[in-house]
């Protein structure tokens, strides 16, 4: 059988068929498809209703330590409105129940992304490397522990 790219266009038709109670198996023969795959989209479509309501968009994917701090302050304003449980919340934000809960106890706080404003004759390094002095891992040189160190030594 010369089997069919499945576009948008062809999930249409074959939701549309499915709609006027057509055989899979005509289906399948009509657009060039598998039994398979029309058997799927039948099963999707019957099982819409019971789907939660998507996620809203976010502005970064969820990685597991980091959210950023605009979802975070989100997940607050939630929390403080108080007519979402902890499940909902996690839903709307797309975070796990666990977060909204560490959130609310005050465990995770909004950390910015932003980066921090340069001092003259302070640079960013493309990837994060170790203090040559210090030992401690930066992302601008020179390194602003050891100038820290520096000036307190000097001071006293």
């Amino acid at each position: 059988m010369d089997r069919r790219l499945i576009t948008a266009a062809v999930a249409e038709e074959a939701d549309r068929l499915l709609a006027q109670g057509e055989d899979h198996t005509v289906i399948a023969a009509r657009l060039r498809i598998t039994e398979y795959v029309v058997g799927l989209m039948a099963e999707n479509r019957e099982n819409d209703d019971q789907r939660p309501p998507a996620p809203s968009a976010q502005r970064f994917p969820h990685r597991k330590n980091f959210v950023d701090a605009v979802t975070v302050r989100r997940i607050q304003r939630m929390l403080d409105v108080g007519w979402l449980n902890h499940t909902q919340i996690a839903r709307e934000a797309s975070v796990s129940s666990n977060f909204v809960t560490k959130v609310a106890q005050g465990e995770r706080l909004p950390i910015s992304t932003e980066h921090p404003v340069l001092d003259k004759g302070e640079r960013f390094l493309p990837a994060p490397i170790r203090c040559s002095v210090c030992r401690g891992m930066i992302s601008i040189v020179p390194c602003r522990a050891c100038q820290t160190r520096r000036a307190k030594r000097d001071t006293c």
